[in-house]
This record gives structure tokens, sequence and C-alpha cells, in this order.
């Protein structure tokens, strides 16, 4: 099957960005989704969207923040166009239809995350900012006449002709694959969570598009820097693991260890609006050494200001204003992916990549909080644009190739004890805190379990390669930095060179 018409996998954020933008561009598309419309790490958002409109803030001032957070690492052009580009995303999204919290006055309500210097980070119901923007945004596209949906498919491998990507292989569940053709295709699949014992990612969250990438050739790029959220609520055997968002210690609730002490302060002097990096490896320390606990009693109007986070709580029988909350780091976001440029194209011709999934270069060895939507927002309509544009005068190959059937066998179904042994190697392995000795470890363990697992299951053969690529990247990385701290080497900044 050929079509002039992109294709975009999948339905975070950046992905449905990516569909909206084509169509208002008069383009149509195709937008594949193995699970439903709905399903996505960008639903689960809590936090909200950081963006410079209020009062005494600017972008510049956003990007400032933004490179602060990054370690050192993020590229400043790809930082400036996030932070300038995006008020117009958010004035493009209330056009559309998308609510925010708003004061008395009727203005934009903002709140304050960590590493932030302004209060910049607007939200949706309070703390369910994700769902409200997917909601009016999944609304727009299932009645648009230019998107057709196809949803319970999955993409099975990047259909690559000489030096270009030509299409993808699609399988409905339990089906047989099949081409479709397209001289430019979007990957928008999010990020690596359940390659962890832990994650705030969605059961979707299978690292998909690295995999796609990777066995077609194309770049990827600082996947070693992963970030843990530092405020996970810990509930052994619960995974995805809730998240208790960073908004909550904007508002005042604060970390403390099994003695009652502020420990957060030992590490940071911003304590618990310490950046995400700082704050993860000082949660692991105290939940090691006997527990560590969110503190939000003295929050004014939790209900009314998170009401998701208390209806979760109150489903495992924990109420804020009156219990400490024990928290935990979990894999949240994957700061690298597949290499593109400023405008998402990736290293092969035919080929974008948008959102968690893709590295533009704008978070660096840390993601700033509340940084992932707008970056969704922002990159997506700029590979948006650049797909309309490049579409007018692409052309697939005159003769097709053929391309091999693959069968969904159910011989994955066969492979789930040796998906729990990957994420327990991960965890231990490649996780907060990671040394040589942990990264060969888990290099082979994870060598041992791709072999013991049927060629014909390729959904775990596929989260096993991403894994190895990762524990590669790690230990190729013979520094801390950012989400990547090595025990056995020094924080780059502290590193001296011999006299």
């Amino acid at each position: 099957m050929s079509s002039a018409r992109p294709v975009i996998v999948g339905t975070g954020i950046a992905g449905l960005w990516t569909a909206w933008r084509l169509a208002s561009e008069g383009q149509s598309a195709v937008l594949v989704t193995k699970e439903t419309l709905a399903d996505s790490a960008s639903s689960w958002a809590q936090g909200g969207i950081a963006v410079a409109l209020g009062p005494g803030d600017s972008p510049s001032q956003h990007a400032a923040d933004t490179m602060a957070a990054s370690d050192g690492l993020a590229d400043p052009e790809a930082v400036r166009i996030l932070t300038s580009e995006g008020p117009d995303r958010i004035y493009e999204l209330l056009a559309l239809g998308a609510v925010f919290d708003r004061g008395s006055d009727g203005r934009l309500r903002f709140g304050l995350e960590a590493a932030h210097t302004r209060p910049r980070i607007i939200h949706a119901g309070g703390d369910r900012t994700g769902a409200a923007l997917i909601g009016c945004l999944a609304h727009v596209i299932r009645h648009h006449p230019l998107i057709e949906l196809l949803e319970h498919t999955e993409v099975t491998s990047l259909i690559r002709h000489e030096d270009s990507v030509i299409g993808v292989s699609v399988m409905t569940h339990g089906g047989t694959s099949r081409p479709l053709f397209s001289p430019a295709v979007i990957l928008a699949t999010g990020g690596v969570g359940q390659l962890y014992e832990v994650t705030t990612n969605p059961k979707v969250a299978t690292a998909d598009g690295w995999a796609l990438a990777e066995r077609a050739g194309v770049h990827l790029r600082d996947i070693e820097f992963l970030q843990f959220h530092p405020t996970a609520l810990k509930l052994p055997g619960v995974n995805p693991a809730p998240l208790i968002s960073e908004a909550v210690r904007g508002a005042g609730a604060t970390l403390v260890d099994r003695e009652g002490r502020r420990f957060a302060l030992d590490t940071d002097p911003r304590g618990e609006l310490a950046p995400r990096d700082v704050l993860a490896r000082a949660v692991a320390a105290a939940d090691a050494a006997g527990g560590a606990w969110l503190d939000a009693r003295a929050v004014s109007d939790f209900q009314g200001r998170f009401p998701g986070i208390t209806a979760m709580l109150a489903r495992h029988g924990l109420n804020a204003s009156a219990d400490l909350l024990p928290v935990a780091p979990a894999l949240h976001y994957a700061m690298g992916g597949i290499q593109t440029d400023l405008e998402g194209r990736a290293s092969l011709p035919g080929l974008w990549a948008v959102g968690e999934v893709a590295s533009t270069g704008v978070h660096g060895a840390n993601r700033l909080a509340s940084n992932s939507l707008l970056e969704g927002l922002v990159f997506a309509d700029r590979a948006g644009r650049s797909v309309t544009a490049a579409i007018r005068t692409a052309v697939l190959p005159a003769v097709l190739p053929d391309v091999p059937e693959q069968r969904d066998t159910g011989a994955d179904a066969d492979c789930e004890e040796i998906r729990h042994e990957m994420r327990g190697i991960m965890t231990a392995d490649v996780g907060v805190q990671r040394t040589e000795a942990s990264l060969l470890h888990a290099e082979q363990e994870l060598e041992r379990l791709t072999a013991a697992t049927p060629p014909d299951a390729w959904r775990p053969r596929n989260q096993l390669l991403v894994a190895r690529l990762i524990t590669q990247a790690a230990r190729s990385r013979r520094e801390s930095r950012g989400g990547h701290r090595r025990t056995d080497y020094p924080p780059a900044a502290l590193k001296r060179e011999p006299a």
C-alpha cells in the first residue's frame, strides 16, 4: 500500500500536534498507535507546561534555567527555540479549546517547580494537565477529515530503500504485518520506562522508537541520560508507580528521612527544588538508609490544588493532609534518543522524530521540570512544517521493494520472566548510580537474556536491544553528568586536569 500521506507513529502530545500541524497546512496524514488514541505518557503528565508568559518572566530567563538544569550539555539554539516559540504554541492550544487554570482575576495561574527561578508552570485541572491537553487534541484529531487513525496497530519495522526511509511495516494485534509506504515517517513513540522495575511511564512506553531506529541504522544520541523522578509513591510491587508531582514540592512540601530530618538541604541549598537529578540521588540515598517521605501536611488546600493526586492517594489509603507519603525515585524520562536537527529530521532522509523519542539537544544531561510537554509542542510544530514542505516534492521509488512479512506468533507471552529479569538488571546496574563493574555485569546479563529469547519474540528482543544500547552508552561516558551518575567518576565540573 503506498501513500503520499505522511505516517505518524505515536499519539502523545508530539504525535497529535504533528498531525494537527499537517492538517492545518492542508496535508492529510495517517496516525498509527499500538493501543488507543488516549494511551500515552503525555496523558499522565501532572506538572503542567513551562512557558514564559508570567509577570517578570521572559524566554531568555526560561532559557537560562533550562541551560543550567541541563548540566552544561543542552544545545543553546535548541533551547532558544523551545523557550521563544513556546508562547505561540500555548496561544494556539487556547484557540483549539484547551482550558488552563486561572486565578480569580481571569489570568493564567503560574506554579513554581524545581530549578525554575520564576513561577512559569501552567496547569489544567490542577494536576491533570496531560489528560486535559490530550483530551482536547484527541477530540480535534478524531473529527478531522484529513487524518486517518489506525488504533491497535503496531509498527514492526521501518522500510528502508537505499539511503532513505520509505515507510513502515504495520501489524494489528495477533495479525500479520503489511507495508505502509510513505515518503515521510514521523516517529513519536515516547520513552523507555518499561525497561525498568519501577517507572512513572504507562505500559506502552516500551522503547519501540529507539529499537526501530537502531535496526534501520538511524543515529541515536545521549541515550545514557535517563531521568529518575525523585518523588514516585513507593508501593512495593506496583509498576507503573504513581507520581507525586513536582508541583507539590513547589507548593511547600518537604522531604524527610526516617528521623524526620530535611535531608535534601544536605546536597543542594535549593533543597526540595533542586534539579531532578540531584534530588533523585538524595532520595535514593535516604531510601536505602531507612526510607524517604514527602511531608505535604502543611500545603494549603491540597485537595483543591491536586485533586488527581488526592484521589490516587486515597486509593492507597493515604491522606496528604495527615500522612507522610513514602517516596522513591522511578524511571521517568529519556533525555536522549533519535538524533534530529531542529526541524525533527533524523539521519536518514524520509524520517523525522519528535517528542521524548527524539534528541533535539534541548535537555542536555537533565531535563528541566515541565519542559517535556512544551518540547512536544514546539518541535512537533517545526517537524510538521518541515514535512509539509518536503512531501510536496517527495517521490517514492517507481518499483517498491518487497517487504518480508512478520507474524505475531504469540511468542512474547512466554518471555515475561525474561522481561522481569531485564527490568531487575537495568534497575540494579544501570539505575540512579552506575559503575564500570555494574555496567559490565548488565551487558553480560542482557546478552544472556537476548540469547535465550526466541527470534519471533520481537517485542522483548527490541526491549533487550535498547537496554543493551543504553548500557553500552553509559559505559562509554566516563564522567558523571546530569542523569548519568558514575560513582567511579566524579562530576564533570569537579574534574581537574593535571598541572
